[in-house]
């Protein structure tokens, strides 16, 4: 998808030469031009272009959305109060979320940043086969606490020892979902990139882009860490999900309509900043 710029509307004012990550533009007698390069197909040719002269050759022309303020700001006090009354839901009704806010999610984990434009985390969504995968990951994780005291390589996880021993019981004899607490769904982020800093980073990035999104949507999500720490663990679990040996399940979110209410933010702890 290589930037096509259409000159008749090109009046040659530079902006896609002074914001091409690349430098891929130059003007010449009155009108951009393309240099030989490669293309990461980053998109700011064509959002920051005055005359909406630049297109990326076969990307959907439908995503191009011009810039209108009633339709894309957001005061920063009501964006910062937003995330601050953020919760992690742990409580969910017994309702199934619609395809259309599931679809809605996933757009904006699509249109999070990555490193170089990638663009390659994936995603899974358990929905069917969510109570199987249960199962295992909490026996793994069973297991797993059976074997701490063995085993240097469990050291770090040491502290959560004795919920790994109950959780597994507990949804044998009780079905009591310690892991998933019974969320209608479990979107999982993959990175293709799971030994490279920028493909975990990536998957973050999108899961926060997930989570802020099921709130406004009135949803709620909890990560995961447990789901995640299983598949690391138990190589049966990728196999099931379908995860390659070059990917990694970075983070797994709950989603699910919240069967709890809360009335008010919280307090954190400063940020711990150093000033050079």
């Amino acid at each position: 998808m290589d930037p096509i710029i259409n000159l008749e509307k090109c009046v040659g004012c530079g902006a896609c030469v002074r914001d091409c990550l690349r430098s891929l533009f130059i003007v010449e007698n009155g009108k951009s031009h393309m240099r030989e390069g490669i293309c990461i197909q980053c998109g700011h040719c064509v959002a920051v272009c005055p005359m909406d002269a630049i297109r990326l050759e076969g990307a959907p022309e439908e995503e191009i959305i011009p810039y209108e303020p009633s339709a894309f700001d957001i005061p920063a006090d009501h964006l910062l109060n937003f995330m601050k009354f953020r919760r992690s839901i742990r409580h969910f009704q017994d309702k199934p979320v619609e395809k259309e806010k599931l679809s809605a999610l996933l757009e904006a984990a699509r249109y999070a940043p990555t490193g170089g434009n990638q663009q390659k985390t994936r995603y899974i969504l358990l929905e069917q086969n969510k109570d199987e995968l249960t199962e295992l990951a909490l026996k793994t994780l069973y297991e797993a606490a059976e074997r701490m005291d063995t085993d240097p390589a469990l050291q770090s996880a040491k502290r959560y020892q004795p919920k790994w021993r109950s959780m597994y019981p507990a949804w044998k004899e009780q079905g009591k979902d310690g892991l998933f607490f019974h969320a209608p769904c479990v979107l999982l982020t993959i990175s293709r990139f799971p030994r490279s800093n920028s493909g975990r980073l990536d998957a973050g990035l999108a899961s926060a882009n997930v989570e802020l999104m099921a709130h406004a949507l009135g949803l709620g999500a909890c990560y995961i860490g447990f789901f995640t720490m299983a598949a690391s663990l138990e190589p049966e679990l990728y196999r099931r999900l379908g995860v390659g040996e070059e990917e990694a399940v970075v983070s797994t979110l709950a989603i699910g309509y919240p069967d709890v209410k809360y009335y008010r933010t919280v307090n954190r702890n400063p940020a711990d900043v150093t000033r050079l």
